[in-house]
C-alpha cells in the first residue's frame, strides 16, 4: 500500500491550505441512519439525502441537512412525529461539534457525572480555534443463553471513540474496543469453518469456546476543493440501500483504504483503493498475504426521486505491491486488465433506488461477474460462468398510518461461483471472510425487518430470514464457498442453478426490545429462534436469549 500513502500525503499537504471544513463520518450501525431513512422518505426528493448508497455518511453533511429539515418542520413544510423530533434533537446533540456558531469550549470530565448527562450524550473534549478533540466512552455488556451450549453466552466490549479537527480542512477519528465474547454455537461453527470471527480480524481463543480480539479503526479526512473529499482510513465501507449489500458490505474485517468522493451537478462519484488480506491458515504469527481492490461507483440523480448507480471493481495481487495502472480514477478497469494481460477479477453492476410512492422506497442491485451472451441466452442450461446476482427490496415508513412503524423487505438471489476466482487473490474475500454476503453464493434469501418506536425511549424490532443454499456435496464444488476455486472439483460446466448441490435451509426469527435510559445508553432484550436443515441430516435448532446494556455502541448481530 506504499503508493496509496504516497498519493494521500501530497493530497493532504495540498488541502491544508484550503478553507473548507472536514468532519469525521457517522459510524455504521448508528441510530442516525434509521432517522435519515425516515426523513429521506418523508421528503422524497431531497437532493442531499437521496445520495444514500455509499456509507458511512460525513457527519457535517448530515448535521447541516438536519438543521435544514428542522427549519422546514418549524415552518410547517414537513410533518414530523413527536418521536421523529425527539430523535432529530438527539442526533443534533450527538453532532454538536458542527452546530452553527460553536465557540471555543471545554467539556470537562466531571460533566459525565452531573445531571446534564440525563439529556445529553456523554462527551469530554476541547475546542480551540480550528482544533478540536472530543472523546466518548464505549461499552457493551451482554449475557445470554443458547440451548446448544452448557456455558452462558456473553459479550464484553469496552473502549472509546475520539473525533475532531486538526485544522479547518482536516478531520480525524479513532475507534478502539477490546472485546471478549462467547457467541452462539452456529456462530462458533462459522468461525471454525472460515477461521475468522464475523466482522473481526486477528483474534485469540478465550476460555474454551470464546474469542478475544481488538477492534481498532481510524482515519483522517480532508478536502481538495469544495466538492472533493478524501478519506484515508482503516475501517469498513457499505455500498447499497438494502439490509445486505451484494457489492461491498461491512460484515468482514476492517480494511485500509483511500476513498475519494467527487460531487458535480447531479452526480456523486466515489473511488475506493483498498489493501486486503488474502485467505490464510491460522497459526504462529507471520505476515499475512496481501491483495488489493479498486472500485469506482457513480451515483446519478436521474430525477428528483430516482437514483441510479453504476460500479466496477477489480481484485488483484502483485508481488511488487499495488499496480499503479489501477490508480486512474476514471478509466474502465476491464480495459486495463486486458491491456496488462492480467488474470484479475473484474465485477460490474448497478444500483437503483426509487422513492416512487409516498413513504415508500424501492431499491435493487445487480452484479455481473462474468457475461457470456450465448450462455445467458441458454440460461436454463446452468453454465457455471453465468455469475450474476440480484437484489430486490423495499422500505416503507408509517405503515397503515401508524407513526414510526417502519417495514423493510428484501430478496437476494446469488448464482453459484459469483464471488469465486481461480486463485485466492481474485476471490471477493478479505481476512478469511466474504466481502459481500456472509454466506457467500449459490443462495436465495428472503429478509424482513419491522421497527416500531411507539414512544421516545422505546423501540421494538422484529426480524425474519429464510435462506436456501446449495453446499458442496460428495467432494464436488457447487460454488457456495468463495474460498473454493471455481476450477477446483467442479463436476461439469453445466447444471449449476441456485440451490444446486446439497440443499441447506435456514430460517431465523428474532425480536428485540430496546429501552434508552439516557441518551445513547440502551438496555436490550433479544430472543432468537434459528432452524438449520441440511438434506438427510438432523435438524439443528438454536433458541437464544440475550440481555444487555450498551453505551454509544450499535448492537452486534449475527444474522446468517
Amino acid at each position: 500500500m506504499k503508493c496509496l500513502r504516497y498519493v494521500a500525503l501530497p493530497l493532504l499537504l495540498m488541502c491544508v491550505i484550503n478553507a473548507w471544513s472536514q468532519s469525521d463520518y457517522v459510524p455504521l450501525g448508528s441510530r442516525q441512519y434509521d432517522l435519515l431513512t425516515r426523513l429521506e422518505l418523508k421528503l422524497r426528493t431531497d437532493s442531499v439525502l437521496n445520495f444514500s448508497a455509499v456509507k458511512p455518511f460525513e457527519r457535517k453533511t448530515v448535521t447541516d441537512r438536519l438543521y435544514y429539515i428542522q427549519a422546514l418542520a418549524a415552518a410547517g413544510k414537513i410533518h414530523l412525529s413527536k418521536v421523529d423530533k425527539y430523535n432529530l434533537n438527539l442526533v443534533l446533540k450527538d453532532n454538536f461539534d458542527w452546530r452553527p456558531g460553536l465557540v471555543d469550549t471545554t467539556i470537562p470530565l466531571k460533566n459525565l457525572f452531573t445531571s446534564s448527562i440525563k439529556n445529553n450524550p456523554a462527551y469530554i473534549g476541547v475546542k480551540r480555534g480550528d482544533f478540536s478533540a472530543y472523546i466518548s466512552p464505549l461499552l457493551d455488556l451482554e449475557l445470554g443463553h443458547d440451548n446448544n451450549l452448557n456455558h452462558p453466552l456473553f459479550m464484553n466490549r469496552r473502549g472509546f471513540y475520539l473525533r475532531g479537527t486538526l485544522s479547518k480542512g482536516i478531520g480525524y477519528y479513532s475507534y478502539f474496543t477490546t472485546n471478549q465474547e462467547r457467541d452462539p454455537l452456529y456462530v462458533q461453527q462459522y468461525a471454525q469453518k472460515y477461521q475468522a470471527v464475523p466482522g473481526a480480524g486477528y483474534y485469540k481463543n478465550y476460555q474454551t469456546d470464546g474469542f478475544d480480539y481488538f477492534d481498532a479503526r481510524g482515519g483522517i479526512m480532508f478536502k481538495a476543493g469544495k466538492s472533493i473529499d478524501f478519506q484515508f482510513a482503516y475501517d469498513k465501507v457499505f455500498i447499497g440501500n438494502g439490509i445486505r449489500s451484494l457489492i461491498l458490505s461491512d460484515g468482514s474485517n476492517d480494511m485500509l483504504f483511500l476513498k475519494i468522493n467527487t460531487r458535480f451537478w447531479k452526480f456523486q462519484y466515489y473511488n475506493l483503493f483498498a489493501q486486503l488480506v488474502s485467505s490464510y491458515q491460522r497459526g504462529p504469527d507471520y505476515l499475512r498475504p496481501q491483495k488489493y481492490m479498486t472500485l469506482h461507483y457513480l451515483d446519478f440523480q436521474a430525477t428528483k426521486w430516482l437514483n441510479i448507480g453504476l460500479f466496477e471493481d477489480v481484485m488483484f495481487g502483485r508481488s511488487s505491491g499495488f499496480d499503479l495502472n489501477y490508480l486512474n480514477p476514471i478509466i474502465f478497469y476491464r480495459s486495463v486488465e486486458q491491456q496488462l494481460g492480467s488474470p484479475d477479477k473484474v465485477t460490474l453492476g448497478g444500483n437503483i433506488k426509487a422513492n416512487v410512492f409516498k413513504n415508500t422506497q424501492l431499491y435493487s442491485q445487480i452484479i455481473i461477474n462474468e457475461f457470456v451472451m450465448k450462455e445467458v441466452l441458454r440460461y436454463r442450461d446452468g453454465y457455471y460462468a453465468n455469475k450474476q446476482a440480484l437484489q430486490l427490496g423495499f422500505k416503507s415508513i408509517d405503515v397503515f398510518g401508524i407513526k414510526n412503524l417502519d417495514v423493510q423487505g428484501e430478496v437476494n438471489l446469488i448464482r453459484p461461483f459469483v464471488y469465486s476466482h481461480y486463485d485466492s487473490v481474485g476471490s471477493f474475500t478479505h481476512y478469511n471472510q466474504p466481502l459481500a454476503h456472509p454466506l457467500g453464493a449459490n443462495l436465495r434469501e428472503f429478509l424482513g425487518v419491522i421497527k416500531y418506536q411507539p414512544i421516545n425511549r422505546l423501540q421494538l424490532t422484529a426480524k425474519a430470514m429464510y435462506i436456501e443454499q446449495g453446499l458442496d456435496s460428495a467432494g464436488y464444488n457447487f460454488g457456495a464457498n468463495p474460498f473454493e476455486f471455481y476450477t477446483s472439483n467442479r463436476i461439469s460446466d453445466y447444471g449449476f442453478h441456485i440451490g444446486s448441490g446439497l440443499l441447506a435451509k435456514t430460517a431465523m426469527v428474532s425480536a428485540t426490545v430496546t429501552y434508552e435510559l439516557i441518551p445513547n445508553l440502551f438496555f436490550d432484550v433479544t430472543g432468537t429462534i434459528r432452524k438449520y436443515k441440511v438434506v438427510n441430516q438432523p435438524d439443528f435448532t438454536s433458541n437464544i436469549i440475550m440481555l444487555g446494556m450498551r453505551w454509544n455502541l450499535a448492537r452486534r448481530t449475527f444474522d446468517f
